[in-house]
Protein backbone atom coordinates (compact mmCIF):
# COMPACT_ATOMS: atom_id res chain seq x y z
CA UNK A 1 0.00 0.00 0.00
CA UNK A 2 1.39 3.50 -1.18
CA UNK A 3 0.34 5.82 1.98
CA UNK A 4 0.39 8.76 0.13
CA UNK A 5 -1.35 7.40 -2.49
CA UNK A 6 -4.04 5.67 -0.69
CA UNK A 7 -4.52 8.27 1.80
CA UNK A 8 -4.87 10.96 -1.19
CA UNK A 9 -3.68 13.37 1.96
CA UNK A 10 -2.86 15.91 -0.63
CA UNK A 11 -5.20 15.92 -3.52
CA UNK A 12 -8.40 17.64 -4.62
CA UNK A 13 -10.57 17.42 -7.92
CA UNK A 14 -12.41 20.43 -8.18
CA UNK A 15 -15.56 19.99 -10.74
CA UNK A 16 -18.67 23.00 -10.77
CA UNK A 17 -18.70 24.23 -7.61
CA UNK A 18 -17.31 20.73 -5.15
CA UNK A 19 -14.65 19.49 -4.19
CA UNK A 20 -13.75 15.87 -3.66
CA UNK A 21 -11.27 15.34 -0.81
CA UNK A 22 -10.50 11.42 -0.68
CA UNK A 23 -13.60 9.77 -0.73
CA UNK A 24 -15.85 13.10 0.05
CA UNK A 25 -17.57 15.24 -1.82
CA UNK A 26 -18.27 18.72 -0.53
CA UNK A 27 -19.13 22.46 -1.83
CA UNK A 28 -15.88 23.92 -2.87
CA UNK A 29 -14.25 25.86 -0.10
CA UNK A 30 -15.39 22.94 2.19
CA UNK A 31 -11.65 21.76 3.09
CA UNK A 32 -10.12 24.88 4.09
CA UNK A 33 -13.18 26.19 6.15
CA UNK A 34 -13.01 23.34 8.62
CA UNK A 35 -9.17 24.05 8.49
CA UNK A 36 -9.88 27.12 10.09
CA UNK A 37 -11.28 25.64 12.79
CA UNK A 38 -8.32 23.61 14.60
CA UNK A 39 -7.87 25.12 17.78
CA UNK A 40 -4.33 26.92 18.43
CA UNK A 41 -3.92 24.52 21.58
CA UNK A 42 -3.75 21.72 18.89
CA UNK A 43 -1.41 23.08 16.58
CA UNK A 44 0.81 24.03 19.75
CA UNK A 45 0.93 20.33 20.63
CA UNK A 46 1.86 19.26 16.86
CA UNK A 47 5.05 22.05 16.74
CA UNK A 48 7.31 19.94 18.44
CA UNK A 49 6.08 16.77 16.55
CA UNK A 50 6.63 18.82 13.13
CA UNK A 51 9.67 19.67 14.31
CA UNK A 52 10.79 15.96 14.89
CA UNK A 53 9.89 15.30 11.54
CA UNK A 54 11.78 18.11 10.26
CA UNK A 55 15.04 16.37 11.21
CA UNK A 56 14.35 13.77 8.37
CA UNK A 57 14.04 16.54 5.20
CA UNK A 58 17.83 17.51 6.48
CA UNK A 59 18.87 14.12 5.82
CA UNK A 60 17.26 13.61 2.82
CA UNK A 61 19.43 17.04 1.90
CA UNK A 62 22.51 15.91 3.35
CA UNK A 63 21.89 11.74 2.13
CA UNK A 64 22.98 10.62 5.37
CA UNK A 65 21.12 8.35 7.75
CA UNK A 66 20.58 9.19 11.38
CA UNK A 67 18.89 5.69 12.63
CA UNK A 68 18.26 7.48 15.98
CA UNK A 69 16.68 10.97 14.37
CA UNK A 70 14.52 8.73 11.86
CA UNK A 71 13.42 6.71 15.23
CA UNK A 72 12.07 9.49 16.75
CA UNK A 73 10.24 11.23 13.44
CA UNK A 74 8.75 7.89 13.08
CA UNK A 75 7.75 8.23 16.80
CA UNK A 76 6.04 11.76 16.17
CA UNK A 77 4.41 10.76 12.60
CA UNK A 78 2.46 8.49 14.60
CA UNK A 79 1.14 11.02 17.37
CA UNK A 80 1.01 13.35 14.63
CA UNK A 81 -1.77 11.67 12.66
CA UNK A 82 -3.84 10.84 15.81
CA UNK A 83 -3.35 15.00 16.46
CA UNK A 84 -4.27 15.35 13.24
CA UNK A 85 -7.28 12.92 13.06
CA UNK A 86 -9.62 14.31 16.14
CA UNK A 87 -10.22 16.97 13.40
CA UNK A 88 -12.06 17.43 9.87
CA UNK A 89 -11.05 17.34 7.27
CA UNK A 90 -8.41 14.67 8.22
CA UNK A 91 -10.16 12.27 10.38
CA UNK A 92 -9.08 9.66 7.87
CA UNK A 93 -6.15 9.95 9.29
CA UNK A 94 -7.37 7.37 11.73
CA UNK A 95 -7.04 4.75 9.76
CA UNK A 96 -5.17 2.03 11.48
CA UNK A 97 -3.73 1.01 8.19
CA UNK A 98 -1.98 4.36 7.83
CA UNK A 99 -0.83 4.12 11.13
CA UNK A 100 1.11 0.64 10.90
CA UNK A 101 2.52 2.18 7.58
CA UNK A 102 4.80 4.94 9.14
CA UNK A 103 7.14 2.58 10.75
CA UNK A 104 7.96 1.31 6.98
CA UNK A 105 7.92 4.81 5.88
CA UNK A 106 9.91 6.20 8.50
CA UNK A 107 13.09 4.12 8.37
CA UNK A 108 16.70 3.41 7.76
CA UNK A 109 15.81 0.68 5.25
CA UNK A 110 13.45 2.85 3.54
CA UNK A 111 15.96 5.93 3.49
CA UNK A 112 18.33 3.85 1.78
CA UNK A 113 16.67 3.30 -1.62
CA UNK A 114 16.72 6.88 -2.20
CA UNK A 115 19.22 6.55 -4.51
CA UNK A 116 17.88 3.49 -6.53
CA UNK A 117 14.23 4.94 -6.72
CA UNK A 118 15.32 7.98 -8.18
CA UNK A 119 17.71 5.88 -10.90
CA UNK A 120 14.13 4.34 -11.76
CA UNK A 121 12.31 6.94 -11.90
CA UNK A 122 14.52 8.84 -14.70
CA UNK A 123 15.34 6.02 -16.68
CA UNK A 124 11.10 5.62 -16.40
CA UNK A 125 11.62 2.07 -14.70
CA UNK A 126 8.62 2.86 -11.96
CA UNK A 127 6.62 -0.57 -12.59
CA UNK A 128 4.16 -1.82 -10.27
CA UNK A 129 6.77 -4.14 -9.40
CA UNK A 130 9.27 -1.58 -8.55
CA UNK A 131 6.39 0.34 -6.96
CA UNK A 132 5.99 -2.06 -4.55
CA UNK A 133 9.54 -1.83 -3.96
CA UNK A 134 9.76 1.48 -3.41
CA UNK A 135 6.43 1.99 -2.32
CA UNK A 136 7.89 3.08 1.53
CA UNK A 137 10.53 5.50 0.09
CA UNK A 138 8.19 6.87 -2.22
CA UNK A 139 6.13 8.20 0.65
CA UNK A 140 9.23 8.96 2.63
CA UNK A 141 10.14 11.49 0.79
CA UNK A 142 6.56 13.04 0.48
CA UNK A 143 5.54 12.55 3.61
CA UNK A 144 8.54 14.15 5.71
CA UNK A 145 8.41 17.11 3.65
CA UNK A 146 4.23 17.36 4.18
CA UNK A 147 3.80 16.33 8.01
CA UNK A 148 6.77 18.28 9.31
CA UNK A 149 5.04 21.43 7.40
CA UNK A 150 1.38 20.64 9.03
CA UNK A 151 1.79 22.80 12.00
CA UNK A 152 2.79 25.37 9.48
CA UNK A 153 0.30 25.46 6.72
CA UNK A 154 -2.58 25.85 8.99
CA UNK A 155 -1.51 28.70 11.41
CA UNK A 156 -0.80 30.36 8.14
CA UNK A 157 -4.38 30.20 7.22
CA UNK A 158 -5.39 30.78 9.66
CA UNK A 159 -2.79 34.02 10.18
CA UNK A 160 -3.96 35.55 6.54
CA UNK A 161 -6.91 33.57 5.73
CA UNK A 162 -8.84 33.94 8.94
CA UNK A 163 -9.12 37.75 9.08
CA UNK A 164 -9.79 38.22 4.98
CA UNK A 165 -12.62 36.22 6.35
CA UNK A 166 -13.66 37.87 8.55
CA UNK A 167 -13.89 40.69 6.17
CA UNK A 168 -16.27 38.23 4.14
CA UNK A 169 -18.51 37.65 7.19
CA UNK A 170 -19.24 41.71 7.84
CA UNK A 171 -21.79 43.00 8.79
CA UNK A 172 -22.71 44.77 5.46
CA UNK A 173 -21.25 42.58 3.53
CA UNK A 174 -23.83 40.48 0.75
CA UNK A 175 -23.25 36.94 0.51
CA UNK A 176 -22.92 36.69 -3.24
CA UNK A 177 -19.92 35.92 -4.90
CA UNK A 178 -19.67 39.86 -6.66
CA UNK A 179 -19.26 40.68 -3.18
CA UNK A 180 -16.49 38.82 -2.17
CA UNK A 181 -14.76 39.14 -5.51
CA UNK A 182 -15.06 43.13 -4.59
CA UNK A 183 -13.45 42.20 -1.24
CA UNK A 184 -10.80 40.17 -2.90
CA UNK A 185 -9.81 42.88 -5.28
CA UNK A 186 -9.51 45.16 -2.35
CA UNK A 187 -7.84 43.04 -0.34
CA UNK A 188 -5.41 41.67 -2.84
CA UNK A 189 -5.08 44.72 -5.36
CA UNK A 190 -4.14 44.02 -8.97
CA UNK A 191 -0.51 45.03 -8.74
CA UNK A 192 0.05 42.27 -6.54
CA UNK A 193 1.87 39.69 -7.87
CA UNK A 194 2.95 36.24 -6.96
CA UNK A 195 6.85 35.71 -6.25
CA UNK A 196 7.94 39.46 -4.71
CA UNK A 197 8.85 37.99 -1.69
CA UNK A 198 5.99 39.17 0.84
CA UNK A 199 3.47 36.14 -0.59
CA UNK A 200 4.97 33.32 0.29
CA UNK A 201 1.55 32.01 2.05
CA UNK A 202 -0.22 32.80 -0.86
CA UNK A 203 2.01 30.44 -3.21
CA UNK A 204 1.45 27.18 -4.85
CA UNK A 205 4.16 26.16 -6.56
CA UNK A 206 4.88 22.57 -7.81
CA UNK A 207 1.22 21.68 -8.16
CA UNK A 208 0.41 18.88 -10.50
CA UNK A 209 -2.69 19.82 -12.34
CA UNK A 210 -4.53 17.44 -14.29
CA UNK A 211 -8.20 17.62 -16.41
CA UNK A 212 -10.59 14.73 -17.00
CA UNK A 213 -14.27 14.20 -17.84
CA UNK A 214 -16.42 13.32 -15.21
CA UNK A 215 -20.24 12.53 -14.60
CA UNK A 216 -21.67 15.26 -12.12
CA UNK A 217 -23.67 13.26 -9.49
CA UNK A 218 -26.23 15.53 -9.10
CA UNK A 219 -27.84 15.74 -12.75
CA UNK A 220 -25.49 13.19 -14.47
CA UNK A 221 -24.27 15.82 -16.59
CA UNK A 222 -20.89 15.33 -18.52
CA UNK A 223 -18.49 18.20 -16.95
CA UNK A 224 -15.08 19.00 -16.58
CA UNK A 225 -12.62 17.49 -13.26
CA UNK A 226 -9.74 19.85 -11.90
CA UNK A 227 -7.54 17.41 -10.22
CA UNK A 228 -4.86 18.98 -8.14
CA UNK A 229 -1.99 17.13 -6.16
CA UNK A 230 -0.05 19.57 -3.94
CA UNK A 231 3.15 18.90 -2.19
CA UNK A 232 2.13 20.83 0.72
CA UNK A 233 -1.23 21.26 3.24
CA UNK A 234 -0.92 25.37 2.97
CA UNK A 235 -0.96 25.00 -0.82
CA UNK A 236 -3.94 22.43 -0.84
CA UNK A 237 -6.28 24.56 1.49
CA UNK A 238 -5.18 27.55 0.28
CA UNK A 239 -6.37 26.62 -3.40
CA UNK A 240 -9.86 25.22 -1.82
CA UNK A 241 -10.40 28.29 -0.44
CA UNK A 242 -10.13 30.87 -3.23
CA UNK A 243 -11.83 28.22 -5.94
CA UNK A 244 -14.86 28.15 -3.33
CA UNK A 245 -14.54 32.17 -3.40
CA UNK A 246 -15.22 32.21 -7.23
CA UNK A 247 -18.54 30.25 -7.01
CA UNK A 248 -19.96 32.19 -4.53
CA UNK A 249 -18.72 29.85 -1.76
CA UNK A 250 -17.24 31.68 1.38
CA UNK A 251 -16.75 30.95 5.52
CA UNK A 252 -19.17 32.86 8.28
CA UNK A 253 -18.45 32.25 11.94
CA UNK A 254 -21.65 30.87 13.85
CA UNK A 255 -23.45 33.19 15.94
CA UNK A 256 -23.72 30.02 18.87
CA UNK A 257 -20.43 28.44 18.97
CA UNK A 258 -18.14 31.01 17.13
CA UNK A 259 -16.67 28.12 14.80
CA UNK A 260 -16.72 28.68 10.68
CA UNK A 261 -18.96 26.93 8.97
CA UNK A 262 -19.77 27.53 4.53
CA UNK A 263 -22.30 28.89 2.93
CA UNK A 264 -23.30 29.03 -0.53
CA UNK A 265 -25.51 31.26 -1.08
CA UNK A 266 -27.07 34.79 -0.38
CA UNK A 267 -29.14 33.85 2.62
CA UNK A 268 -27.71 35.19 5.73
CA UNK A 269 -27.39 32.33 7.74
CA UNK A 270 -26.53 32.78 11.37
CA UNK A 271 -26.10 29.36 12.79
CA UNK A 272 -23.93 25.93 11.73
CA UNK A 273 -25.81 22.79 11.77
CA UNK A 274 -22.81 21.12 14.08
CA UNK A 275 -23.69 20.37 17.75
CA UNK A 276 -22.46 22.76 20.43
CA UNK A 277 -20.01 21.84 21.99
CA UNK A 278 -21.26 23.89 25.30
CA UNK A 279 -24.77 22.86 24.94
CA UNK A 280 -25.40 20.14 27.93
CA UNK A 281 -28.22 18.85 25.94
CA UNK A 282 -26.37 18.05 22.73
CA UNK A 283 -28.30 20.36 20.81
CA UNK A 284 -27.29 21.44 17.32
CA UNK A 285 -26.43 25.08 16.82
CA UNK A 286 -29.04 26.07 14.27
CA UNK A 287 -31.73 24.63 16.67
CA UNK A 288 -30.35 26.72 19.48
CA UNK A 289 -30.51 29.57 17.56
CA UNK A 290 -33.84 29.45 16.22
CA UNK A 291 -35.16 28.87 19.54
CA UNK A 292 -33.25 31.90 20.90
CA UNK A 293 -34.54 33.48 17.38
CA UNK A 294 -38.30 32.60 18.33
CA UNK A 295 -38.02 33.69 22.32
CA UNK A 296 -36.87 37.15 21.12
CA UNK A 297 -39.91 37.46 18.53
CA UNK A 298 -42.07 36.30 21.26
CA UNK A 299 -40.88 39.23 23.70
CA UNK A 300 -41.20 41.57 21.04
CA UNK A 301 -43.87 43.79 21.87
CA UNK A 302 -45.80 43.61 18.58
CA UNK A 303 -45.41 39.81 18.48
CA UNK A 304 -48.84 38.80 17.10
CA UNK A 305 -49.58 36.64 19.96
CA UNK A 306 -49.75 39.49 22.34
CA UNK A 307 -52.40 41.94 20.94
CA UNK A 308 -55.08 40.05 21.80
CA UNK A 309 -53.30 39.38 25.34
CA UNK A 310 -52.93 43.12 25.59
CA UNK A 311 -56.84 43.99 24.78
CA UNK A 312 -58.16 41.74 27.02
CA UNK A 313 -56.03 43.05 29.77
CA UNK A 314 -57.22 46.46 28.82
CA UNK A 315 -60.72 45.42 28.52
CA UNK A 316 -60.27 43.80 32.43
CA UNK A 317 -59.18 46.54 34.09
CA UNK A 318 -61.95 49.48 32.61
CA UNK A 319 -64.49 46.57 33.50
CA UNK A 320 -62.65 46.15 36.97
CA UNK A 321 -62.41 50.23 37.26
CA UNK A 322 -66.56 50.59 36.24
CA UNK A 323 -67.42 47.94 38.67
CA UNK A 324 -68.66 45.72 35.89
CA UNK A 325 -66.89 42.66 37.48
CA UNK A 326 -65.23 42.00 40.81
CA UNK A 327 -61.86 41.71 41.46
CA UNK A 328 -61.83 38.08 41.97
CA UNK A 329 -63.09 37.68 38.60
CA UNK A 330 -61.04 39.68 36.98
CA UNK A 331 -57.27 37.89 39.10
CA UNK A 332 -59.22 34.59 37.50
CA UNK A 333 -59.61 36.42 33.62
CA UNK A 334 -55.88 37.81 34.06
CA UNK A 335 -54.70 34.11 35.12
CA UNK A 336 -56.65 32.31 33.03
CA UNK A 337 -55.46 34.76 29.37
CA UNK A 338 -51.94 34.60 30.72
CA UNK A 339 -52.03 30.41 30.29
CA UNK A 340 -53.51 30.78 27.31
CA UNK A 341 -50.97 32.95 25.68
CA UNK A 342 -48.38 30.64 27.01
CA UNK A 343 -49.66 27.67 25.53
CA UNK A 344 -50.07 29.42 21.98
CA UNK A 345 -46.22 30.51 21.93
CA UNK A 346 -45.62 26.52 22.53
CA UNK A 347 -48.43 25.06 20.39
CA UNK A 348 -48.37 26.79 17.09
CA UNK A 349 -51.90 25.09 16.06
CA UNK A 350 -53.70 26.19 19.21
CA UNK A 351 -51.90 29.98 18.17
CA UNK A 352 -53.37 29.74 14.63
CA UNK A 353 -56.47 28.20 15.59
CA UNK A 354 -58.84 28.13 18.80
CA UNK A 355 -56.70 31.28 20.66
CA UNK A 356 -58.11 34.24 19.22
CA UNK A 357 -61.50 32.61 20.08
CA UNK A 358 -60.91 32.18 23.50
CA UNK A 359 -59.55 35.29 24.37
CA UNK A 360 -62.92 37.27 23.21
CA UNK A 361 -63.95 38.75 26.07
CA UNK A 362 -67.08 36.95 26.23
CA UNK A 363 -65.47 33.66 26.09
CA UNK A 364 -63.01 34.34 28.67
CA UNK A 365 -65.30 35.94 31.11
CA UNK A 366 -67.50 33.07 30.37
CA UNK A 367 -64.80 29.85 31.11
CA UNK A 368 -63.17 32.10 34.54
CA UNK A 369 -66.85 31.95 35.84
CA UNK A 370 -67.02 28.34 35.17
CA UNK A 371 -63.74 27.35 36.37
CA UNK A 372 -64.91 29.61 39.89
CA UNK A 373 -67.69 27.52 39.63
Amino acid sequence: MDLEKESGMLTLIFADDTVQYRDRILPTGSIACMALNIPGKALEELLPLCQRIAAVNTMLHTGTADKIAMKSACLAAHDLLKLIARYEPFTFFSNPKLDQRLDQVFSVEAFKKIQAYNRAVQIGQVDEEAGKRFGPTRDLLGLAPALSNYYEAITMLQKHIGPFADKLDGKDVPRTKEAYLTQFSQSFPENFRIGDGTDSWMSMANVSLQYTAGVNGKNGQKHMKKQMHFLTFGGMLRADFFEGLSVGHAPKRCAICGRWFLTTDARHTKYCSDLCPTDPLGRKCRVIGNMQGRAARELAADHPLNAPYNRRMNTINQCLSRGTISRELADAMKKLAKDKKQRAKADLAYAKGAYQREMEQDALKAEAQKLQG
